[in-house]
C-alpha cells in the first residue's frame, strides 16, 4: 500500500461505525483459462453463480479475428456465414487505384464448425489465416481481462454496491457485505498482477451524505429505468413470459438494496414502495393477459 492510500485509510478510519469500504481496482496480466479462474474463485469462497459463462469457440474465433485485423492497413477481415452451423471469415486485399477507385481481392477463407469446433482453411499459410489459427488457439479456454472486469462488476452488484461517478470506477459497498467484498480482492489479486483495493469508510458527517446522496441517486436511476421497460412492455408486450417474471426478481432486489440503504444511511427514495407496486401489478396484467390469450 502506498503512502497516501495508507494516508487516506487512517483518515477515514476514525469516527463511528463502519458503514463499507470505497473500491477500485487495477488489473494486469489478467488472462486467465477457465480451469484457473474456477479454482482461484472457489479457493475464496465466493458463489460460482457469479462467475462468466465459459469460453466457447465461437466467441474465441470472432475475438481472434478481432484482435487480428487491428492495425491492418491493405487488408480486411470480413465476415461471410453466421449461423447455427459455421462462422465463416474473408481475408481481402483492397487496391486503391490511382483514378479514385478500388478493387478487392479475396485471398484467403477461414471458417469454424461450430459442431466440432474446428477450423478449416483453404489457404493454410495465408500470414493472417496463421495469426487467426494462433489467437484462436490461445483463447478456446481463456477468459479475457474484459471477462474479469465484467465479473467483478456483476459481484460488486451482488453486494448492492453504488457506483460512486459513473466514469471513475470507484465503488462503495455497504458493511454488511465487507467479508465477501476482502474475498473478491483475494480472488482478484490472485490474477496476473492485478490489484484490488479497499478503503474502508467509517461514519462521521461527510461521509454520511455523500454516501446517502450516491445511495439515492443510485435507487432513483434504477426506478426510473424500471419504469421505462415497464412501460415499453404495455406498449409492446414481450414474446416470452420469462422476460416478464423476471422484472419481479428486479423489484424484489430493488426492494432489498433500498430497505439495506435505509438501514445504514437513513436513505429514502420518494414513493419508492408505491411505484413497485404499481409496476408489480402492471407485470402481473401482463402475464394474465398472456396467460388468457
Amino acid at each position: 500500500m502506498n503512502a497516501a492510500l495508507t494516508q487516506l485509510v487512517n483518515v477515514l478510519a476514525t469516527g463511528g461505525t463502519h458503514l463499507g469500504d470505497l473500491c477500485w481496482w487495477s488489473l494486469a496480466d489478467a488472462s486467465i483459462d477457465r480451469q484457473s479462474l474456477e479454482s482461484k474463485w472457489k479457493n475464496t469462497g465466493l458463489p460460482k453463480e457469479l462467475l462468466p459463462e465459459p469460453p466457447t469457440v465461437e466467441k474465441a474465433f470472432k475475438l481472434a479475428v478481432r484482435e487480428t485485423q487491428v492495425g491492418l492497413v491493405d487488408r480486411l477481415i470480413r465476415p461471410v456465414i453466421d449461423n447455427e452451423a459455421s462462422v465463416v471469415f474473408a481475408v481481402v486485399h483492397e487496391q486503391k487505384h490511382d483514378d479514385g477507385t478500388l478493387t478487392y481481392t479475396q485471398e484467403a477463407k477461414v471458417a469454424l464448425e461450430l459442431l466440432t469446433g474446428t477450423l478449416g482453411t483453404d489457404s493454410p499459410a495465408h500470414e493472417l489465416v496463421v495469426a487467426i489459427k494462433s489467437r484462436f488457439t490461445a483463447l478456446r479456454d481463456t477468459h479475457t481481462a474484459d471477462d474479469v472486469r465484467r465479473t467483478i462488476t456483476r459481484t460488486l452488484q451482488s453486494f448492492s454496491a453504488v457506483l460512486l461517478r459513473e466514469n471513475g470506477g470507484v465503488w462503495w459497498v455497504p458493511a454488511p457485505h465487507a467479508e465477501p467484498l476482502r474475498k473478491l480482492q483475494a480472488a482478484i489479486e490472485s490474477i496476473g498482477s492485478s490489484r484490488f483495493y479497499l478503503l474502508p469508510v467509517h461514519d462521521s458527517a461527510d461521509a454520511h451524505r455523500t454516501l446517502g446522496d450516491a445511495a439515492a441517486k443510485s435507487l432513483e436511476t434504477e426506478l426510473t429505468e424500471l419504469k421505462a421497460e415497464v412501460e415499453s412492455f404495455l406498449a409492446q408486450p414481450p414474446e416470452r413470459t420469462s422476460t416478464l417474471v423476471r422484472r419481479f426478481d428486479a423489484f424484489d432486489a430493488l426492494k432489498s438494496r433500498a430497505q439495506l440503504y435505509r438501514d445504514i444511511l437513513q436513505v429514502q427514495v420518494k414513493d419508492l414502495d408505491s411505484t413497485l407496486t404499481q409496476l408489480a401489478s402492471s407485470i402481473e396484467t401482463l402475464l394474465n393477459a398472456k396467460h388468457a390469450a
